[in-house]
């Protein structure tokens, strides 16, 4: 097979990995159209370095350096519009569609959505993953085991936070069995006496 088939196969299958890769990293539009033609023109030049059994991890190891110059780049940028008067850019939108999940991934380190991005979204093993991130397997599935308990607990808090401001939005149930004619406590024997309690809410298996 010579260079230009070689190179053409390479691309029809891996470009959309590539591009969900960007796409994942919130960059869009321009941005993403440049990390994806760079990294297939670092591939053209250096397609003798392209693994023949699995290129993906070496595309998006390119990718990631490309990605890495494209944020310099911006800082860069930005330092010079600091110096002007203007406007703040609007920051990207969350990657996730699930409000709770965004912002369980936002309060995780870099390292923690990476490893998670890698496996979850563009959808390497963890041994693919370590070749991306330039570490050894077994320490890309410890990241990946610490980073995927993180992500849970985030979670998990909250949900928690969300069922108490369900339950305290909807107020105390209504009392079951009250005799005819018996009018409802007040309010404040809620908290006052002791007498009533407010029912807990069903726990909620996501």
């Amino acid at each position: 097979m010579d260079a230009a088939t070689r190179f053409r196969a390479l691309f029809e299958a891996h470009y959309p990995a590539v591009r969900r890769y960007a796409h994942h990293r919130a960059v869009v539009g321009a941005d993403a159209d440049d990390l994806v033609a760079e990294t297939f023109t670092v591939a053209w030049r250096r397609l003798d370095d392209v693994p023949v059994d699995d290129p993906l991890p070496w595309l998006l190891a390119v990718a990631a350096n490309v990605r890495r110059n494209q944020a310099r780049s911006v800082r860069r940028y930005h330092a010079v519009l600091d110096r002007l008067p203007g406007p703040d850019p609007a920051p990207p939108p969350p990657e996730p569609g699930d409000a709770a999940l965004a912002g369980a991934l936002a309060a995780l380190t870099p390292d923690d959505r990476e490893i998670l991005r890698l496996v979850a979204w563009d959808g390497l093993t963890p041994a693919q993953a370590a070749r991306v991130l330039g570490c050894p397997d077994g320490t890309a599935r410890a990241r990946l085991h610490r980073a995927r308990r993180r992500l849970a607990e985030h979670l998990a808090a909250a949900e928690g936070t969300g069922a108490r401001a369900a339950t305290a939005a909807a107020g105390p149930p209504p009392a079951a069995g009250r005799a005819a004619g018996q009018r409802p406590p007040a309010a404040g024997q809620f908290v006052a006496d002791g007498t009533h309690t407010k029912e807990h809410p069903h726990e909620q298996v996501g």
